[in-house]
This record gives structure tokens, C-alpha cells and sequence, in this order.
């Protein structure tokens, strides 16, 4: 049967002991997931427990169809009801179904995780039609709630966001619930445990979707300026994201090169927000401010210098045993060192 939409989160906490099988379908493939793994810690709280948890594969079904049944009518020796999982189902299982649903009883729950089945899908018919047996649907969310899931996987990581930031997620996210929930896993990580519980819209910026590339400038425009404070902190943030040295040298030394470019407009007579407008790929709303002071602060026999540096640094670190997080700290730190103070503008 259908599962009213009223009764969907109840029942994913305590569903019903008579259904006997659950078959979760849909195009949000997290979303799916996540709830089957909730469904499952209703009935065992641990779905690593070999005991009272058993995976039967799809081609499994297909070669075996009455596997599933015998898998559901298994007991558990130490009591307590079992969990039978089948992931990536599709209509090919069909028959294991319907011998699963020609049982009297159902002793194990049964959880099917599929994809985007149609409405003529011998699977989902035969699930809608079973009285033990309920159908959940997992569509994309709407905007209203999608706010409303940001904001309690933000709340499971002791967090909440700023308007600003809160309407910049639902913009960035995508429709797949586990690539939402591994953004905010990664932006909790950028904030650490210690950080601000208060999610602002740099912070999300920084870290969400397209963030990642803008977490690398911050790092660069923070040396750039001079800012050795904050250029340990971005850095220390982003190797904490798993970030590789050298990807981050490499970025340091593309982000100069463009500057270099701009530069470049800005000698030939351009101001700094006409050079800023020819920028492809444009230059990120967050980043213009700092990109500007940058351009304000460097000339370009300045900018070639670094760029040399930083090519040279590149090569070291690729050619020699020494520590590549240290060698890198060493090169945006002394780089920092070297920027030209603002009241030197060159514009």
C-alpha cells in the first residue's frame, strides 16, 4: 500500500510490526538511503550486527528468487526481529517479491531501496497492492523544505545559519539528499568544533558547491594581503578538508598569474572595476573586494617576481623528500611577508 504522507515520519521511526516489507523508490538516491538506514535502527540499533542484520544482493534474487523469503523467515537465536536489506532493486526482483508476498507472515522486516520506478513497474504494483507491505516514494524537495532539512542537518552538528547563508545552501544545493548532507558534514569541518555555531554566509560560500575553489583563493588573497593570521587559519581549514599541498600551491600560482593579467588592463589605463569586469571566469561577488585590494597593492614586476617563486616552489616540492605541508606554509608565509603594504597602492 501507499503510505499517506501524514504518517511517513512516524512510520520511519516505528513502523507498523504487521508490514513486513517496505519498498523505498525514487529519482533522490540519499534520500532513499537515508531512510532506509532509518528504518532499519527502528528495528536494530546497530545494522553492522551480522545477528540480526542480513544484505541480499539484487543478482542473488534474480538467479535465487526464493532466497528473499527464506532471508525473512530466519530467526535470530538471540532474539529480537531481523532486518533484510536489498539495495539497487529493480523490477528484476519481481518474483522474489512476490514469493516474499505469498508468505503468511513476514517475520523479518523486509527494506528495499530502488531507483526511479515507474508507475507501471511490476515491483511497485506488487508492493501497492500487498496489504503487508507499504510503498514510500522519494522525490526532490521543494525550497520550503529543503530549508527545513538544511536547517536539522545543520542542527545535528550544532549549528544554524544566518538568512543569508541559509538561502545561499537551498541556491547551491542539488536535489540528492547525501550530497546535501556531506556538504554540511564538510562545512561543519571547516568551522571546527571550536568555531562560530553560526553558519554566516562567507562560511557557506567558502565550502558549499562551488566553495571549494573559493577556499583556495582565500588562502592565496590572504597572503596576498598580508594577512599571516588569516592566511594560517584558511590554510589550516582547508588542509583539514583533505586538500593536497600541492593543489593548493598550484592554485596559489594560477591565482597570481591572473592577477598578473588584470594587472596587466590596469596599467594599460583600465580602473580596477572595469579590469575586474573583463575577468572570464568572472570573478566571484564574495572575492571582488579582496581581489581589487590586491590589484591596488601589486604592480606587475611585483606579481612576475611571485609567480617565479612560486613556480620554483612548485618543482622543490615535487623533486624533494621534505614535508610538503611545511615546505607549503614556508612559501605563502614569506610571500605574506613581502606584500606591499596598502598605503603603497599603484593603482
Amino acid at each position: 500500500m501507499r503510505l499517506p504522507p501524514a504518517r511517513l515520519e512516524a512510520f520511519l521511526d516505528r513502523p507498523d510490526p504487521e508490514i513486513g516489507l517496505v519498498l523505498l523508490f525514487g529519482p533522490d538516491a540519499g534520500l532513499v538511503a537515508e531512510r532506509a538506514e532509518r528504518l532499519g535502527r527502528s528495528v536494530v540499533p546497530d545494522l553492522a550486527d551480522p545477528f540480526r542484520v542480513s544484505e541480499v544482493e539484487p543478482d542473488r534474487l534474480r538467479a535465487e528468487p526464493q532466497r528473499l523469503a527464506l532471508e525473512a523467515q530466519a530467526l535470530c537465536f538471540l532474539g529480537g526481529r531481523r532486518l533484510v536489506r536489498v539495495r539497487g532493486a529493480d523490477d528484476g526482483i519481481a518474483k522474489a517479491v512476490e514469493l516474499l508476498l505469498g508468505l503468511e507472515r513476514i517475520e523479518a522486516l523486509v527494506v528495499i531501496e530502488a531507483g526511479d520506478l515507474a508507475a507501471g513497474s511490476k515491483l511497485r504494483q506488487l508492493a501497492e497492492k500487498a496489504r503487508g507491505a507499504v510503498v514510500i516514494g522519494c522525490w526532490p524537495e521543494g525550497e520550503r523544505e529543503r530549508a527545513r532539512t538544511i536547517r536539522a542537518l545543520l542542527a545535528e552538528h550544532g549549528l544554524e545559519a544566518e538568512p543569508e547563508a541559509l538561502a545561499f545552501l537551498i541556491e547551491q544545493q542539488g536535489a540528492d539528499r547525501a550530497v546535501l548532507r556531506s556538504e554540511i558534514a564538510k562545512l561543519a569541518l571547516y568551522l571546527g568544533p571550536e568555531g562560530d555555531r553560526v553558519v554566516r554566509l562567507a562560511d557557506a560560500a567558502a565550502v558549499v558547491g562551488d566553495g571549494s575553489a573559493l577556499a583556495f583563493d582565500d588562502v592565496v588573497l590572504a597572503a596576498l594581503s598580508g594577512d599571516r593570521a588569516r592566511l594560517e587559519r584558511d590554510l589550516l581549514r582547508l588542509l583539514a578538508l583533505g586538500e593536497a599541498p600541492v593543489r593548493i600551491l598550484r592554485t596559489a600560482t594560477g591565482t597570481v598569474l591572473r592577477l598578473l593579467r588584470l594587472r596587466a588592463e590596469v596599467e594599460r589605463g583600465a580602473s580596477i572595476e572595469a579590469a575586474l569586469a573583463t575577468a572570464r571566469p568572472p570573478v566571484h561577488f564574495r572575492l571582488k573586494d579582496r581581489f581589487a585590494a590586491a590589484l591596488g597593492r601589486w604592480s606587475s614586476e611585483r606579481l612576475v617576481a611571485e609567480l617565479g617563486r612560486l613556480v620554483a616552489a612548485e618543482a622543490e616540492l615535487k623533486s624533494t623528500g621534505r614535508p610538503d605541508i611545511l615546505l607549503l606554509r614556508r612559501t605563502l608565509a614569506e610571500l605574506a611577508d613581502r606584500a606591499p603594504a596598502p598605503a603603497t597602492s599603484v593603482v
